[in-house]
């Protein structure tokens, strides 16, 4: 990723992390639109079926996401060793971008769950989602605490390098 300033840096990874984000907020829109209006309904009717898959779906997520975090802050571990704050940078969004996809993929399964079941409890579940991804999403703060920043090099990303103009 080319930048100038520590502002464009983080400039770019938003909207690469908000353009990842686009496709299951629509998906899950359209399905939930179509749910709502009547257009489609449940294909499971099965009460039997219905609950092993709400209980299912969000074990499966978290065991999901678990693993993702697990591997990728193992990767930070092995990146906050590196001596350049311009190498972080460089491969930090490399490094949590299968953090990102994840949440996608899994908000992407929630869609898909909603549209077979038609249950209301799926947008519960991508809600905590997004709630999840608020939590991890790469603000100075987050990158400074994944990279293990201190001194100087903490002060430059939080201030987005303004504190040393």
């Amino acid at each position: 990723m080319n930048y100038s300033t520590l502002t464009e840096y983080f400039y770019k990874v938003y909207n690469l992390c908000l353009f990842m984000l686009l496709l299951p907020i629509a998906a899950f829109l359209f399905v939930y639109y179509l749910v709502l209006t009547g257009k489609i309904s449940a294909s499971i009717e099965s009460e039997t079926v219905l609950q092993i898959i709400l209980i299912s779906f969000p074990i499966l997520v978290i065991l999901d996401l678990t693993i993702v975090h697990l591997v990728v802050r193992k990767r930070l571990a092995s990146l906050a060793k590196e001596v350049s704050l311009g190498i972080k940078l460089e491969k930090y969004f490399a490094a949590v971008t299968p953090r990102i996809s994840a949440v996608v993929a899994t908000a992407l399964f929630m869609a898909a769950g909603l549209y077979i079941t038609a249950h209301e409890l799926f947008t519960i579940y991508f809600l905590l989602l997004i709630v999840w991804l608020a939590f991890h999403w790469p603000t100075p703060r987050r990158v400074s605490k994944d990279l293990k920043l201190k001194g100087d090099e903490e002060m430059m990303v939080l201030t987005k390098g303004e504190a040393f103009k």
